[in-house]
């Protein structure tokens, strides 16, 4: 006999009985949808309208204010231009020639001399 081991040929092996077919099956992946970017968009025009309507109303207050302001500086020129008129004509009415001609007018006579009272007993003091 011989040192080589003897081959057997292959056995065929016997056929399983056919399985009930099976539906194929495949790996589906996990489906997330996606973040909608409408809301974020919404409040970022909504900031944006916010801020601009913001601007809007701070810079008609301030156009408002000026022409308040700009009234108010008329009616203090004006005022300051009357009170100049007002002071000229106090200061040519009080002027002594004025007064004379108006004392004058009512019939009033300069006096010859000044007489004061001494209120303490009563006398007259200076004149002719």
């Amino acid at each position: 006999m011989s040192a080589a081991p003897a081959r057997l040929a292959p056995r065929p092996s016997p056929r399983p009985a056919p399985a009930p077919a099976r539906p194929q099956l495949r790996v589906v992946a996990l489906h997330r949808p996606e973040a909608s970017r409408v809301p974020y968009i919404g409040l970022l025009v909504a900031i944006l309208l916010v801020a601009m309507l913001g601007a809007l109303s701070l810079q008609t207050s301030m156009a408002a204010t000026s022409y308040a302001i700009r009234n108010r500086t008329v009616e203090l020129t004006n005022a300051q231009q009357q009170l100049e008129a007002l002071s000229t004509q106090v200061d040519q009415a009080s002027a002594p020639a004025q007064v004379m001609a108006k004392a004058q007018e009512l019939g009033l006579v300069p006096s010859d001399g000044v007489i004061y009272i001494r209120l303490s007993d009563g006398t007259l003091i200076g004149g002719s």
